[in-house]
């Protein structure tokens, strides 16, 4: 008996001394109103001067990520990509292999550079890996998504325009997707790299990805007047 009341006082006291304690959450994951601006990180932008006008000076500012600097290999597509990738907290993991397929983006360019000896051929070649990396998830950015619409107890499939947000967060999540297929027996790196030159091409799955969606959102144009 003694050891329960023991362990019951404990439990209250515990109880209680939460609900004293300050609720600490981190300084990102607060909800940020609308008046929150977003935080400048490009060395350009922090030295020019700010206007009168610019709703810097008079409201206040979100606090940054712990990934934004002012470095000059600072890429925010890329960092929203690692982000994408990201499984269970391991950033450091997903880090290393984002670099790796820079990496192998750069070896695989420069080799075909030194083995072709046409002077045109070799002028067309892209050898920077992060214009290959922008120009991919461009490519495969949809114009037109899918949203269901209930009318008349009926579910269909209505066309809409994509917005800007979510085309890349589409874009990036087919490129993912289609590198964790268990088919392909070879590390993730070696993985997105191929997928990456495919997309920078306009070929592989996450082109064929877009293009399905496309040609669904061809076939449901009749339903498009649901979306007002």
């Amino acid at each position: 008996m003694a050891a329960c009341r023991s362990s019951h006082v404990l439990k209250l006291y515990s109880s209680v001394s939460r609900l004293h304690q300050p609720l600490l959450s981190h300084a990102r994951t607060a909800i940020y109103s609308t008046n929150y601006q977003e935080p400048t990180v490009r060395k350009k932008d922090l030295e020019e001067p700010l206007p009168d006008s610019d709703p810097r000076r008079f409201q206040p500012i979100k606090a940054a990520f712990i990934e934004q600097t002012s470095s000059v290999y600072y890429d925010e597509t890329v960092q929203k990509f690692i982000r994408q990738m990201m499984k269970s907290g391991n950033r450091a993991r997903v880090q290393q292999i984002m670099d790796n397929t820079l990496e192998n983006l750069k070896r695989i360019q420069v080799e075909k550079y030194h083995k072709t000896n046409d002077l045109e051929e070799k002028k067309s070649i892209e050898c920077n890996p992060l214009t290959i990396f922008h120009t991919a998830v461009r490519n495969c950015e949809p114009i037109l998504i899918l949203t269901k619409v209930q009318r008349g107890g009926v579910m269909y499939q209505v066309p809409i325009p994509c917005k800007d947000s979510y085309k890349r967060y589409k874009a990036m999540r087919w490129l993912i997707d289609s590198c964790r297929d268990k088919e392909r027996k070879m590390p993730m790196e070696q993985k997105l790299a191929r997928e990456l030159l495919d997309a920078y091409r306009g070929e592989g799955r996450s082109i064929r990805k877009k293009q399905d969606l496309h040609r669904q959102c061809e076939a449901n144009k009749a339903y498009s007047h649901y979306r007002w």
